[in-house]
């Protein structure tokens, strides 16, 4: 007997890379056969009949067809030959047809039946036999989807087994009308390899019981809380907040006996795998790398390591083979430590010893396990080696900045090669380190008391230099002469808690320029014919230190991160610990389309909070990745605040790197300030995603958070909202307040030229994107100067306008009391009025216990999640947007638009020309009460307050509060339409706008 299968198509295949190229693999019993490649079809066509030999497979091992299994997987050929899975679907034997006659053709496309050695039925023949048919009132529909991660579905029965739906191929199954004088036919449906189970801790279906009943109706999905495999995976599920993710981990530590002079090991897991370095010339290698295979991509029963020879010239020959059977890998998670590798023989084609071995550990762990922020994900295989690292977990931390401070007070006994110069000098001196440079102004004298702040970052390896320069013409500077502090030389001043004095200043020698050239360089030489040292030298003044006691800002002091000064002396205790989960994120918009295909997102996320910097791994080709990491972060200050941003990784492909100039496209960020976060509650919602761009305001989707704050010092915690955030330093000696911009940027740029050095480097378009002050241009390169915004503007008037949304309210409350709306709310606020006027010392303890109510109240209205980010854009329209990313000079926009924006920033202007000139002429009618511009209206105020003295000094000062309170609030009736006497007399008071031109 043989068995026959019959490929007919496909739908709804995803598409890799924006394409893909189809084939389907169908293998049983050994036996392996593949039908044609459809290209760039999505919903291909094979119609294609496949046929294995059964005899000897099914007798040779005493077993039953029923019990055997087919394995169908769908693949996508990539252009270098190789493979890579869409979705596999295991089918057992006890869903083949006993013949042709009693097959038919279900969704899934396939026809499986016993056939006698002979021309195949032709599928006619089959259709003639579907009325009636037991196995076509039951059949199975996979269906391939590219989402991340899902929760476990309603348990499917298929041919005779049970598994957890998986999230890649879903299984459906239904019936077709059967006819009233049939019997209900008996259940046959096919089974798909699990890819995420409720529990996690199966990974291959098990085998399929002797009988099983027909399936009920499917009850309706809910989530559950998967309990505890093991004592360790309830230990580690008390702080995870994340969903588990099992990977398989294979640590390829070292090789001996190897024959291959070049050797390298394959790690491969069905169609996935990973590679590690060749190594030139080594028969006793170490590797020492760890490569991690997601539950998803686990289509085989064995992990293979492979042990290849490099040749650049032919094919790479293999030195030996080693075979690990999944089922048996042990199964780790924390606190436990990573497995101890051991030895495995390698085994040839033909399965004898090769003589050498490898040392390999392979474990079932999942992202909680140490090994998996430095491991190899196996996801990435179609990437070059130099992309796969851009792709891991990694941890930064900013380098310890510090202020170095350059105090220029003078120059003496300069010498300029032009002697006629000597006497119309101006001398400036020039403080430069590393790319920060400041000049201090020109001076004829050489004398300039300029103190200036660099930003430097430890271990303080660039040397600073200082210049003085004579500026013969705006175009032409002559150096007099330069000195440089190398590394090492200058010291951090030593101080304690409670003084600190900075070291008096000192001389130094001027080293001569060593060439003259008309550009910049002038003087004669260090040393004259004879070769002898000048003993004559110039000096400069200075006072140079770092000063540790200051707190450098890389951020806006609004949503700062970090308030602790550089020096470690000075530094205070944790009071907490800041947990952040990166769950997953969806929706996510599309920045790329390599070759102008379908949009890809390929996302991952970068957090700030202090000096610690982290990364997730990248997610490849997935607009709803599943990050599912969680990260830790020591807080020292409550009134602080921790970023978050997504971004699209250009990094993968050269040519999409060198398009974007080694940029990756940000999707938005979210801030939450820790003072928000309740201690030991955790806290889980989305976050929408907002990008400004030209066009407008586009949301990038919504990435979903868990964060939680916990102290461990709940009485410093509360001190420290009566202490000032920044150091001491700050108040004692201040940064002017005009260098506290340039400082930021230096700092900022300083953190980005060190984490870009690290390995994967986190590139500075990422940390100027979370160091990036709001008010700043949306691009870096353009000064604050030119960072004007109307949509900002707008947003401003916003916040305003809600900040003063109380008062307005309670003006117009007093308006409807005073008005009589509410005549019993109008005589209660008057008889309280009358109290507190007859006893004024309850005025003060009645104002504390209102704000108390208040409190009290609001506290069962407050938030119960952080606040989202806000953008106040609605209505804003896109002209506003395009003048906000316009740089100025020059300006790409159309004339006809740069005056359409003129117009209307004259437009704005003019109104708040108007308020600004209203407010000031009612200043100027109060000034002109005793001033006498207006005789006649200074004759009456004076008249108006001789007869206020006398009155308040006859009437009792309570009997006068409580009259003027009666008298303002009483009834309508009581009142003229039109305005007082007080409010005429003001209006006709003269103000300098008659006067204005």
């Amino acid at each position: 007997m043989k068995l026959v299968v019959e490929v007919v198509g496909a739908h709804d295949l995803p598409a890799r890379r924006g394409r893909v190229t189809p084939l389907v693999q169908v293998a049983f019993g050994g036996q392996r056969h593949a039908t044609g490649v459809r290209p760039g079809e999505a919903n291909p066509t094979w119609n294609e009949t496949v046929v294995f030999v059964i005899d000897a497979t099914v007798a040779g091992r005493g077993g039953r067809l029923s019990d055997r299994s087919i394995d169908v997987g769908v693949y996508h050929r990539r252009a270098s030959g190789r493979k890579s899975c869409l979705g596999r679907v295991r089918l057992f034997g006890a869903a083949v047809a006993p013949s042709a006659e009693e097959a038919a053709r279900g969704e899934v496309a396939l026809r499986l039946y016993l056939a006698p050695y002979g021309p195949p039925a032709t599928p006619s023949a089959a259709a003639a036999a579907l009325a009636g048919n037991a196995y076509s009132t039951t059949y199975a529909t996979s269906t391939f989807n590219d989402t991340a991660s899902m929760a476990g579905g309603p348990e499917t029965v298929i041919g005779g087994a049970s598994t957890q739906s998986s999230p890649a191929m879903v299984i459906k199954k239904k019936k077709k009308k059967k006819e009233p004088v049939q019997e209900p036919p008996p259940v046959h449906v096919f089974n798909s390899i699990p890819t995420q189970s409720s529990t996690g801790s199966l990974i291959f279906p098990p085998p399929p019981p002797p009988s099983m009943p027909p399936p009920t109706a499917a009850p309706k999905a809910t989530k559950k809380a998967a309990a505890p495999a093991t004592a360790d995976d309830a230990k580690a599920a008390e702080y995870l907040m994340v969903d588990k993710l099992e990977f398989l981990y294979v640590n390829v530590v070292r090789g001996r006996g190897l024959s291959g002079t070049d050797p390298y090991v394959e790690v491969r897991v069905g169609n996935y795998s990973a590679v590690t370095r060749h190594l030139v010339r080594n028969h006793e290698p170490e590797w020492n790398q760890v490569f991690a295979f997601s539950k998803d991509q686990l289509q085989a029963d064995s992990v293979e390591v492979i042990v290849k020879d490099k040749n650049l010239i032919v094919w790479d020959s293999i030195v030996g083979r080693a075979a690990l059977n999944i089922l048996e890998l042990p199964s780790l998670a924390p606190p436990n430590r990573p497995l101890a590798p051991q030895w495995y023989r390698l085994k040839g084609a033909k399965g004898q010893w090769t003589g050498g071995e490898v040392m390999v550990a392979a474990w079932k762990g999942s992202q909680s396990d140490e090994a998996f922020a430095g491991a190899l994900h196996a996801g990435a295989h179609d990437l070059a080696p130099a992309a796969v690292a851009t792709t891991q977990t990694k941890c930064y931390f900013a380098p310890r900045l510090c202020y170095l401070r350059c105090h220029v007070i003078a120059a003496q006994d300069l010498v300029h090669p032009d002697r006629s110069r000597l006497s119309r000098m101006s001398v400036l001196a020039r403080v430069q380190l590393g790319a920060q440079r400041w000049d201090t102004r020109a001076s004829p004298s050489a004398k300039w008391d300029e103190d200036f702040f660099l930003v430097a970052a430890w271990p303080f390896d660039e040397p600073l230099e200082i210049a003085v320069i004579d500026i013969a013409s705006p175009q032409r500077h002559e150096l007099l002469g330069e000195v440089t502090f190398p590394k090492g030389s200058i010291k951090v001043q030593q101080f304690d808690k409670k003084k600190f004095k900075p070291p008096a200043p000192s001389w130094h020698d001027l080293e001569l320029p060593r060439s003259s050239d008309g550009g910049g360089g002038g003087g004669d030489d260090a040393r004259d014919r004879s070769g002898r040292r000048h003993e004559f030298r110039s000096k400069i003044q200075l006072r140079v230190y770092y000063d540790a006691a200051y707190h450098v800002l890389d951020e806006v002091t609004s949503y700062a991160s970090d308030f602790q000064p550089s020096a470690r002396p000075l530094r205070s205790q944790a009071i907490g610990v800041l947990e952040l989960a990166v769950l997953r994120a969806t929706g996510l918009r599309s920045t790329k389309r390599p070759n102008g295909g379908r949009g890809t997102v390929d996302a991952y996320c970068v957090a700030k909070y202090g000096q610690k910097w982290i990364r997730t791994r990248t997610l490849l080709d997935t607009a709803s990745p599943s990050w599912q990491e969680q990260f830790t972060f020591d807080v020292f200050d409550p009134c602080t605040v921790l970023t978050v941003a997504v971004f699209d990784n250009s990094q993968l492909s050269s040519a999409e790197a060198s398009r974007r100039g080694g940029t990756d496209a940000p999707l938005g960020k979210v801030r939450i300030r820790v003072s928000t976060l309740a201690s030991g509650r955790t806290y889980e919602q989305p976050y929408s995603l907002f990008v400004v761009h030209p066009t407008g305001l586009l949301r990038c989707g919504e990435l979903h958070l868990a964060v939680r704050f916990t102290h461990t010092a709940w009485l410093n915690m509360m001190s420290l909202y009566l202490r000032p955030a920044l150091p001491k330093q700050h108040f004692a000696k201040p940064i002017p307040t005009h260098l506290l911009p340039r400082l930021r940027r230096h700092a900022a740029d300083v953190v980005a030229s060190r984490l870009a050095r690290a390995e994967p480097p986190l590139l500075p378009g990422a940390v100027h994107y979370l160091l990036r002050d709001p008010s700043a241009h949306p691009r870096s390169d353009v000064a604050k100067g030119y960072a004007y915004s109307m949509r900002r503007s707008l947003a401003a008037c916003a916040r305003l306008r809600d900040v003063l949304a109380p008062l307005a309210a309670f003006a117009r409350w007093f308006r409807g009391v005073r008005d009589w709306d509410n005549p019993v709310t109008t005589v209660l606020v008057l008889v309280v009025f009358l109290v507190l006027a007859w006893m004024p010392k309850l005025i003060l303890p009645t104002f504390f216990l209102y704000l108390f109510a208040v409190g009290v109240w609001n506290f069962w209205r407050r938030p119960a999640q952080p606040a989202q980010m806000e953008h106040y854009s609605d209505g804003v329209p896109q002209a506003m947007f395009e003048e906000e990313f316009d740089a100025g000079l020059p300006s790409g926009t159309l004339p006809e638009v740069l005056l359409q924006w003129y117009l209307r920033l004259r437009e704005t202007a003019a109104h708040i020309q108007g308020f600004i000139g209203d407010v000031a002429s009612k200043g100027e009618r109060v000034h002109a009460v005793l001033e006498w511009r207006d005789g006649r209206a200074t004759v009456i105020a004076l008249v108006a307050v001789a007869a206020l003295t006398v009155v308040s000094y006859a009437v009792p000062f309570k009997a006068l509060v409580s009259f003027t309170g009666v008298y303002v609030m009483r009834h309508p009736l009581l009142r003229r339409k039109e305005p007082s006497a007080l409010m005429s007399f003001f209006r006709r008071l003269p103000s300098n706008a008659d006067v204005m031109l």
